[in-house]
């Protein structure tokens, strides 16, 4: 069991071996969870811990978007009420109907079967259920609204952020992959709306940054990722207006060094659907 306490009432697994990262907020009278990582199995101990550690139900969980190694954990938290932005809950309806349903399912994940045995026991019995509470723009969790949800989109047209205000504390999802290269494939992916929803971020001022990968982080390592973001941004419309292929664009290394790191696992399908947005 990877997650971990920050603060008197503020816990995050940043460790990466349960899909993306996701955490809780305690309340006076009950947690909230922020996303459920990837495989259930492995969430439950998650929710078993953070019941022993609190003595409170977990009532809650935020989703901060709809990519599954963020969202399939979920189960192991019933019962609980699914909290999610509009775009979010429709974006599930969609892979419910496509990507999600079982037999795609196990068929798209069967060539990690052996690489990754827990996530293929997890699906086996995989239970997807869709957000119950469902918001616009904003919502409010606490007696006290110690907790603000706002819909940002950027990394998707579904992305939230979750302020916990008594721990000066956001849940930024995959609006930051903290110290790696983002993955920015997502058909709904809007890059100036990422970078312009870094920069609100930025303004608040928040002292602990949780990212939806990677470690948590402060301000300063968020102005550094939101330029790199703005670097990339420059790059590829500098390559789509010259002509550039995806290909001449990764050898002539125009990824920021500042994300370069993991570049080779997202850079293709995310510089794909960048040179499409801006070409």
């Amino acid at each position: 069991m990877t997650l971990r306490k920050l603060c008197d009432g503020l816990y995050a697994d940043t460790d990466g071996t349960n899909g993306g990262n996701y955490g809780a907020i305690v309340l006076e009278d009950e947690v909230v969870m922020v996303d459920a990582g990837m495989i259930h199995h492995k969430s439950r101990e998650a929710k078993e811990f953070l019941e022993r550690e609190t003595k409170l139900p977990i009532l809650k969980l935020i989703f901060t978007h709809a990519h599954s190694d963020h969202v399939f954990g979920a189960q192991a938290f019933e019962p609980v009420s699914l909290i999610a932005s509009a775009p979010m809950r429709k974006r599930c309806e969609e892979n419910l109907k496509t990507d999600w349903k079982r037999e795609n399912l196990l068929k798209n994940y069967a060539e990690v079967r052996d690489e990754r045995p827990e996530l293929w026991q997890g699906l086996q019995d995989l239970s997807i259920r869709l957000p119950d509470i469902v918001f616009k723009t904003y919502i409010f969790l606490g007696n006290n609204e110690e907790i603000s949800v706002k819909l940002l989109g950027g990394h998707t047209a579904g992305s939230s952020t979750i302020i916990s205000h008594p721990h000066d504390a956001i849940f930024i999802g995959d609006l930051v992959f903290s110290g790696q290269f983002p993955y920015g494939g997502d058909p709904t992916c809007d890059p100036d709306r990422w970078i312009m929803a870094l920069e609100e971020v930025l303004n608040l001022g928040l002292e602990t940054i949780i990212p939806g990968h990677g470690p948590v982080c402060g301000p300063s390592e968020l102005e550094v990722y939101m330029q790199a973001l703005m670097d990339l941004r420059a790059n590829v419309e500098d390559a789509t207006s010259s002509g550039m292929t995806i290909e001449e664009f990764i050898k002539e290394e125009m990824i920021p060094p500042e994300i370069s790191l993991g570049a080779e696992r997202f850079a293709e399908r995310t510089l794909t659907h960048w040179f499409q947005f801006y070409g």
